[in-house]
């Protein structure tokens, strides 16, 4: 079984999936599909978390989630205004085992490597978005060649992976499960100090065997997941407010010395926290 396994609801007949997420949060638990998952996000900010990255997300972002990549979106508030998400999911073999092997669709062929391992597309979102969103009053073959005319597209544009982890990992649902205790841990209390005694302890280990688990499963230690998930965090607080310092964004997203924030700020962004907000201005 693999790790908290979520099935696309659709009718047996339903060969190309086609969703609107319009809620105050969208879906927030790590949980993995077989499908491949194309998401147009046209309001809303926050976090995707993949096992082995935290990517920012924000409205017009346009996301490519690979076959049973374990993820989560966790939305931030927006005020009273709720998130809305379209998304395409379908299978390499939803028209067929070698239909994607046809010498005419040889130009998207290159899609589903890409696709793997995920991928934040990082121009023309909205016109690619728009592909999604004027599918919703389209009927069955309209989306089908929409989805070609969109596939061509994503093979060329320029993009950033999500993730460098095997995505087909097979886990037990007991290590899922941990690993959702985790996430859940690490999402609801970043501002104060996690000690390892906490998180191993959560999760029925060893220090020492907890350290292994999460290496094992995320490629990276849970300091270095926890430092990621804080500075993204930083990263929204800088954005989202003019008024806000960069001390007061330390102390909030739990680092209590403004120094070691900027040093760890400056490694994984490459910019220093001032630095960054005036990019992004």
């Amino acid at each position: 079984m693999k790790v908290l396994p979520f099935i696309i609801p659709k009718s047996p007949s339903e060969n190309l999936v086609f969703q609107i997420d319009e809620e105050i949060r969208f879906y927030d638990k790590l949980h993995q599909h077989e499908e491949i998952q194309i998401s147009y996000i046209e309001r809303g900010a926050g976090k995707l978390v993949l096992m082995d990255g935290i990517h920012q997300y924000h409205s017009h972002d346009l996301f490519v989630i690979g076959s049973n990549l374990p993820h989560l979106f966790k939305s931030e508030d927006i005020g009273h205004i709720n998130s809305k998400m379209y998304t395409l999911f379908f299978t390499k073999e939803s028209f067929g085992e070698n239909f994607f092997h046809l010498l005419e669709l040889k130009p998207v062929s290159g899609f589903f490597d890409k696709a793997q391992n995920g991928f934040k597309v990082l121009e023309n979102q909205d016109q690619l978005g728009f592909y999604i969103k004027d599918m919703e009053n389209s009927n069955r073959f309209e989306r089908f060649l929409g989805l070609l005319n969109l596939l061509n597209k994503l093979c060329e544009i320029p993009s950033e992976n999500l993730s460098v982890l095997a995505p087909n990992k097979v886990r037990s649902l007991d290590e899922g499960e941990r690993l959702q205790r985790i996430f859940d841990l690490v999402i609801k209390n970043f501002q104060r100090p996690i000690p390892l005694e906490e998180v191993a302890s959560l999760s029925y280990m060893t220090k020492n065997s907890f350290c292994r688990f999460f290496k094992k499963h995320t490629n990276k230690s849970f300091m270095d997941f926890l430092i990621e998930y804080r500075i993204a965090h930083a990263c929204q607080q800088l954005l989202q407010s003019n008024t806000i310092s960069v001390a007061e964004v330390a102390e909030a997203c739990g680092f209590h010395s403004q120094s070691n924030f900027n040093k760890k700020f400056k490694a994984i962004k490459g910019v220093s926290p001032t630095a960054f907000k005036k990019s992004m201005e």
